[in-house]
């Protein structure tokens, strides 16, 4: 818990008394000290606020506080409880929407994982449905993209892959799923490209994967992302797309290994 900021007032130092710098007197009268820095996407992109927020122990207190006086002041219970049970609604939704990020990248995560990303890893994001396009146009299919993201894991980044929400039928529409029948479902893309749960991001429908790229690689300090496209519809927004190169790593197949612009793999690749 912060402590309160005192008002301090020295008129004159007695003799012999300590001689205190501010560090000091920071520390003995438990005066605040900087915010540290996000160790997290999630504290980054959530917006801190010094108000606290109520528990939910304490809304259902103030809620039958609240009713109760109101029934006990016009002499009609079930006003009072109507009252009680109306005020608890509301304090708890007014309490969740104080506690939400408002950041796409957050709200549309289904698998919760984003927000544990850490900063300071080295992440490699994938254009999921761009390099899926690749294999099929150059005849390996689905091998490129779990060759690239098993080979990038074994290196040591922290994979997020993002998909547009049509992958399903993609993939159903060039006999990758095992049964046309079967329900999508993040668990058919990790059978699929070999990704664990907490590495795959389906966007919404209505929505285009390549907006929440651009935005993570905007706020991961030590990232880039491999695809062939160069989101040039974000450039505006996103000036780093146009100065910098070091963002995107394009994929290629040459003398029968599949290599990555900018970035050599630690063994071939060969397909």
């Amino acid at each position: 818990m912060r402590a309160s900021r005192h008002n301090l007032h020295i008129d004159k130092q007695p003799k012999g008394a300590k001689n205190y710098n501010i560090s000091s007197l920071k520390v003995l009268f438990l005066l605040p000290s900087k915010t540290d820095p996000p160790f997290t996407l999630g504290e980054k992109l959530t917006p801190k606020t010094d108000k606290p927020h109520l528990g939910f122990a304490k809304i259902i207190l103030v809620a039958c506080s609240l009713g109760l006086l109101v029934g006990m002041a016009t002499h009609m219970p079930i006003v009072g409880a109507g009252v009680a049970i109306l005020s608890a609604v509301m304090l708890l939704a007014l309490n969740r929407r104080k506690t939400r990020s408002d950041n796409l990248l957050l709200n549309f995560d289904r698998q919760g994982f984003m927000k544990h990303l850490r900063l300071a890893d080295k992440t490699a994001l994938f254009d999921g449905n761009n390099i899926y396009h690749f294999g099929i146009k150059n005849g390996i299919g689905t091998t490129a993209l779990w060759a690239l993201v098993n080979t990038l894991r074994s290196e040591g980044y922290r994979i997020v892959c993002f998909f547009d929400a049509n992958i399903y039928f993609t993939l159903r529409e060039n006999s990758e799923l095992k049964d046309p029948r079967e329900r999508f479902s993040v668990l058919v893309l990790k059978e699929i490209f070999d990704l664990k749960p907490d590495e795959i991001y389906v966007v919404p429908s209505g929505h285009q994967a390549d907006a929440f790229i651009v935005e993570t690689l905007s706020v991961l300090p030590i990232s880039f992302v491999v695809t062939n496209d160069r989101f040039r519809d974000y450039e505006g927004a996103h000036g780093f797309l146009a100065k910098d190169t070091q963002w995107r790593k394009g994929v290629e197949i040459k003398q029968g290994e599949l290599r990555l612009f900018q970035h050599k793999f630690k063994r071939r690749l060969k397909v």
